[in-house]
């Protein structure tokens, strides 16, 4: 087995606990049903696409999104560490699978990797290290504004994952990123759920209010693995849609 295929699977393997996870934080039911043959699917799925000859803008987005993905993994880490919430250890582990995920197309292409070498809170590009500090500051007031920083991070981070879709002809970066986006949609329903439940509403500010609120309309994405195009590719039980 490759290293590539393995770490693959390794990292599905943990987003669908994760998911799990995460639904249980909001008081649903866990799936039903194992994850091998999602995470087999999956694999099978990347080894089968071609390797591209990327473009720039491709290569710009992909390291963009690496750094992104740190940037909310350590953010969910720094909050974790001052608010006895599930939610942001969960979703931090989510966070570094993403960044496992994104690494795999670092080292397919042979794209140097933007975050090695730093450590929690460190980043290579200066928006990435500005938005770190100002939701970090933001997060610290109380938890409601870190619960904020959270659907904030989610946003940008949907944002981001979207215009690749948009704008990427390139079927293994797309399957990638089709899972992420799924896992993100999660994400935010977890953080504005957890708003909803303080009386508190969180407001678009990078993707549409309209997208949001059909995100926060549609049940978790556990138990699914999309295709390239976005579409079911396999399926090993899905949390109740309560």
């Amino acid at each position: 087995m490759s290293i590539v295929r393995s770490t693959l699977i390794v990292a599905c393997a943990a987003l669908f606990v994760l998911s799990a996870s995460i639904a249980d934080a909001q008081n649903r039911p866990p799936q039903a049903g194992g994850a091998s043959d999602c995470q087999r699917a999956l694999a099978d799925r990347f080894d089968s696409l071609d390797v591209n000859t990327l473009d720039q803008d491709t290569v710009d987005a992909i390291v963009l999104l690496r750094e992104e993905e740190k940037l909310a993994r350590d953010v969910y880490l720094t909050l974790s560490w001052w608010y006895d919430l599930p939610i942001f250890p969960n979703i931090a582990k989510s966070e570094q699978q993403h960044m496992n995920l994104v690494a795999m197309l670092l080292d397919r292409y042979g794209i140097p990797d933007p975050a090695a070498g730093n450590g929690i809170g460190v980043f290579t590009d200066p928006w990435v290290q500005d938005l770190f500090d100002d939701l970090v500051a933001s997060g610290a007031q109380s938890v409601v504004d870190a619960l904020f920083a959270g659907a904030k991070i989610e946003d940008v981070d949907i944002y981001h994952l979207k215009h690749i879709l948009d704008h990427s002809d390139f079927d293994d970066v797309n399957l990638i990123v089709q899972n992420m986006v799924a896992g993100s949609r999660n994400h935010m329903r977890g953080f504005v759920g957890a708003l909803v439940r303080r009386d508190e509403t969180y407001t678009a500010e990078f993707i549409s209010q309209a997208e949001l609120d059909a995100i926060l309309a549609s049940p978790m994405e556990t138990g699914v693995i999309y295709d390239e195009n976005g579409d079911v590719l396999a399926e090993c039980g899905r949390a109740s849609t309560r």
